[in-house]
């Protein structure tokens, strides 16, 4: 059963891509994270940048061009907890500087910079730039996403139940999406955000709300200027993982079976997610010229002599 609804995944992806050119268009460029390493799909092709097998979440800015990933490492364990150490590892795509920061789990691109998804307390958001190492001023938002030169700021001025705003207007309502699954896209111009058992939805300061079937699955949603979503769904097939952000059709000594993740794509005037990537999650939208920078990056890795 999962088998052919696996098949089924595949056939309605191969049929999207077919009738909307999704992936033919230069400019559809994303990057999103396959068996705890990276991936990045551009120009119709799909290249790993990174073989480590321990990352967690990531992010990529586009401006500066930069990526950072989280990975951890187990610190304590006892019969009934396990306590880890959490590190952030910041790459200047441009100078190929490598930087490491510690204490978040995971990190968000907003605001023309990477941020801490929530601050010490888990109160609200980061506002520390990991990039240059200021703090960004978010207007009383405690948590909030904003456009790249800041000028649009969306989010909640309460810890929890409060609606999304941006500057007085209403974009959600307190129960429709979580304070950690929204998106506004770098130009400011629309919004994505879903919740536990809510719809993925849209909004765009010019045409409103839209919203799909169906949500996501734990992970923040991406959002492009022209309205495009990315998001983490459910596929119906059955994978078998070894860690949350590590899994795979095989199984192997010590994995679980559930569900397989794959990424999904949505916007406006679609009925439901379509699944673009069988297999993946942690999507995010980058820039053509980021991910060639990824990929140079990549293969400057790849020869560089080992110490």
């Amino acid at each position: 059963m999962r088998s052919a609804a696996g098949s089924t995944c595949r056939i309605a992806a191969l049929a999207f891509l077919a009738v909307s050119g999704f992936g033919q268009n230069q400019q559809e460029c994303f990057a999103f994270l396959l068996r705890a390493d990276i991936s990045v799909v551009c120009g119709g092709k799909t290249v790993q940048v990174t073989h480590r097998g321990n990352i967690e979440r990531f992010v990529v800015s586009d401006e500066p061009p930069s990526l950072a990933y989280t990975t951890s490492r187990i610190t304590r364990r006892s019969a009934t907890t396990t306590s880890s150490q959490f590190t952030t590892t910041i790459v200047n795509l441009a100078s190929g500087a490598v930087n490491t920061v510690g204490g978040s789990r995971s990190v968000v691109s907003t605001c023309g910079g990477i941020l801490p998804m929530e601050d010490a307390e888990r109160s609200g958001s980061g506002t520390h730039d990991l990039l240059t190492g200021k703090e960004v001023m978010t207007g009383g938002y405690n948590w909030f996403r904003c456009s790249s030169d800041r000028k649009i700021v969306v989010g909640t001025m309460k810890q929890a139940g409060d609606d999304l705003r941006s500057d007085g207007i209403k974009v959600a309502p307190g129960g429709d999406f979580s304070v950690y699954q929204f998106d506004i896209s770098p130009d400011g111009s629309h919004v994505a955000y879903y919740g536990d058992r809510h719809a993925l939805c849209e909004f765009s300061f010019r045409n409103g709300t839209e919203c799909a079937d169906r949500g996501g699955t734990a992970d923040l949603p991406s959002v492009n200027g022209s309205g495009g979503v990315l998001v983490a769904v459910g596929t119906g097939q059955g994978c078998y993982y070894k860690a949350p952000y590590d899994f795979s059709l095989r199984q192997t000594p010590g994995t679980t079976e559930d569900e397989c993740l794959g990424i999904g794509y949505w916007k406006p005037g679609f009925k439901s997610i379509q699944i673009i990537q069988p297999l993946g999650r942690d999507p995010h939208w980058i820039e053509p010229q980021t991910a060639g920078l990824l990929e140079a990056w990549a293969t400057h890795l790849a020869v560089k002599p080992q110490k």
